[in-house]
């Protein structure tokens, strides 16, 4: 027994726009005049900084300390 998508979610249903390419959904999300920043998006900027600071002090102070 075959399954039937509902209609309208099948893959060849003429009514479902085709989905945009990632890089043109990129650059709709940011902003225009390019200065300003979304505060949410700087706080996920700041904290990917902060645990990448977090994780790679230790690990090049490890490494320092094997190569001496």
């Amino acid at each position: 027994m075959t399954s039937v998508s509902p209609a309208g979610t099948g893959p060849g249903d003429p009514d479902e726009p085709s989905p945009r390419p990632l890089k043109d959904e990129i650059a709709d999300s940011r902003p225009k005049d390019g200065r300003r920043l979304d505060p949410a998006t700087f706080e996920v900027r700041l904290r990917r900084w902060a645990l990448l600071l977090l994780v790679a002090g230790p690990v090049i102070w490890f490494l320092v300390q094997q190569l001496r």
